[in-house]
């Protein structure tokens, strides 16, 4: 129990760092149901992680607009 909280306070150690640095940044979305499930869908179209499949698909959107 103790190394899963040392590894916690250490995961969250180094994403604030990240953060504060720059190197990361953070996005929500609130919106309605039915506009997030477009968004779900093409992300589980494009696969991998939710940030994988959001830089696919803003990627091809800025190739082809």
């Amino acid at each position: 129990m103790l190394t899963k909280k040392l590894r916690a306070k250490t995961a969250a150690a180094f994403n604030k760092a990240k953060l504060a640095s720059g190197e990361r940044r953070v996005m929500g979305i609130n919106a309605k149901a039915a506009e997030m499930d477009i968004i779900d869908a093409a992300i589980a179209k494009a696969g991998g992680s939710k940030t994988k499949a959001l830089v696919a698909i803003c990627t091809f959107y800025l190739e082809n607009a």
